[in-house]
């Protein structure tokens, strides 16, 4: 065991949500060396869920809320967005490490729901973390979870503001945009205009080309595509703008604007 995952094992990791992020993130860590009684992981009732986890190994790490927010040092929020709003109570008893996974939603919001302090973090999609080639975005920066980041192979890519979240959470779904693509050259142009605007989105490109998978034919790029689409979710309207005919720096602008749309309707429901 790496002398991260010692540090670590000295305490429990928390998901809330176990969609294709938070599995992702739990497939990841357990794979990587956390001890499985150091993983714990809540979900919405969904029995497709129930069967992932169970064929994953993880449903011996099946917990209550209310257990996970008193048990972990750090706890992941991977839900969607909306849902936050159920966690205010459980989340403000607890001494845990928050973070959270929820786009568009900012800091001072989550601190006005939750009653703590909570650092946010972005990850680029769940098939890039299981196979050791994602990469992550924070902030504020917090040392353990650099570390947490390291022991899964994942990148952590520098961000100075808290609003670069919204712009590498447009970047990173690239891999999947990249795809909808048929003209490399006009592609490379878009990065180009609109990386002298975001220098960000050009680091992301050069990760996205590097990290795409093959694959054997168009029925399985297609399925690619569909799996990292949320609906009304930030790959949706970058990918939707594409099918539209835009170019691809349209299309990111859209998805950064999908982020604070996101904001805008978490907020008008906290504030009715």
């Amino acid at each position: 065991m790496s002398q991260n995952w010692e540090l670590l094992n000295d305490l429990k990791v928390g998901i809330v949500g176990c969609g294709h992020l938070g599995q992702a993130i739990a497939q990841s860590l357990v794979n990587r060396g956390l001890k499985k009684e150091n993983l714990l992981v809540s979900y919405g009732g969904s029995p497709i869920t129930y069967q992932k986890l169970e064929a994953q190994g993880l449903s011996p790490c099946l917990a209550t809320n209310q257990k996970l927010f008193k048990e972990s040092g750090i706890v992941f929020i991977t839900i969607k967005p909306k849902d936050i709003l159920a966690l205010g109570e459980t989340v403000r008893s607890s001494k845990a490490l928050v973070v959270s996974c929820l786009a568009g939603v900012p800091i001072e919001l989550l601190h006005r729901i939750l009653g703590t302090d909570v650092y946010r973090m972005m990850f680029s999609g769940p098939d890039t973390i299981v196979a050791g080639q994602g990469v992550a975005a924070m902030y504020p920066e917090h040392e353990h979870l650099k570390l947490l980041l390291r022991s899964i192979n994942i990148t952590w890519v520098k961000t100075m503001a808290e609003n670069d979240l919204e712009i590498f959470t447009a970047g990173v779904c690239m891999p999947a945009a990249i795809l909808k693509i048929e003209n490399p050259a006009e592609q490379k142009k878009a990065i180009d205009r609109i990386g002298a605007e975001y220098p960000l989105l050009s680091e992301l490109y050069a990760w996205a080309v590097k990290a795409l998978p093959d694959f054997a034919n168009n029925e399985d790029k297609a399925a690619y595509i569909k799996k990292m689409v949320t609906k009304g979710g930030i790959t949706e309207a970058v990918i939707n703008s594409l099918v539209s005919g835009a170019p691809l720096d349209a299309a990111l602008r859209r998805g950064i604007a999908r982020t604070q749309e996101i904001a805008f309707e978490i907020r008008q429901a906290v504030t009715q």
